[in-house]
């Protein structure tokens, strides 16, 4: 079966990447959601959530639909699914001011059954995309599991990173040598309602802490909103 590559060029990633975040301190621990008509808007992530140098984005990635999740039949096929929430127009994007970094929220409300059934996705694409590593003259492509811990319900996580030919993909350090796109997928079950966080980085400018802090306080928020919807 012929591989499916992914090439990455300097001028490729800075077309593509998107402006960064930093963690700050103790985000979950301050969390207090806005009144909205829309209680699943009113518990979307706002710049203040994750520190003063945040800000708007005017697009949200999409990282699940990147080539390198097709590599395997199974993963494509799971990441596929899980990929649906994007069509949600519960949604926003955060960047950070002076990098190229950001978050995208995704949220998904529906039936315990269709809900659970985005989770089977979710624990699939897992399953069968964890260990796939693609290389070419040109870059190197991998896509390995995410540790999250506990997180709402359930949690899931996947990684994607792609860099020049001989980094070190496997190991997230700071700053991250030979790497150009970086993107964290974490998966949340909160009752019957999904969220699908995703955090980029790209040449370099990527810190990995702000996956796990932002996603500790989109559940939050998602927490503290259902309970005031009540």
């Amino acid at each position: 079966m012929a591989e499916v590559i992914t090439k990455w060029s300097y001028p490729l990633a800075v077309v593509l990447a998107g402006s960064l975040l930093s963690p700050s301190p103790a985000l979950a621990g301050n969390v207090s959601a806005p009144s909205s008509a829309d209680p699943l808007k009113a518990a979307l992530l706002a710049p203040k959530d994750l520190g003063s140098e945040f800000t708007r984005r005017d697009y949200r990635t999409t990282g699940l639909l990147n080539p390198a999740f097709t590599h395997s039949k199974a993963c494509g096929e799971a990441s596929k699914r899980v990929a649906a929430v994007y069509r949600t127009k519960i949604a926003t994007a955060l960047k950070y001011r002076k990098r190229w970094e950001g978050v995208s929220e995704y949220i998904w409300s529906g039936t315990s059954s269709e809900i659970s059934t985005l989770e089977r996705a979710a624990r699939s694409m897992v399953r069968h995309c964890r260990k796939i590593t693609i290389r070419s003259d040109g870059a190197n492509d991998i896509i390995r599991r995410l540790p999250v811990g506990r997180l709402g319900d359930s949690a899931y996580g996947i990684k994607f990173r792609s860099g020049f030919p001989g980094s070190d993909l496997e190991r997230d350090s700071e700053p991250a040598t030979g790497m150009m796109v970086a993107i964290d997928v974490v998966i949340i079950r909160y009752k019957n309602t999904l969220i699908v966080l995703e955090h980029d980085g790209n040449v370099g400018e990527f810190v990995p802490a702000l996956t796990r802090s932002a996603a500790e306080t989109a559940v939050a928020r998602l927490r503290v909103t259902q309970r005031n919807s009540h």
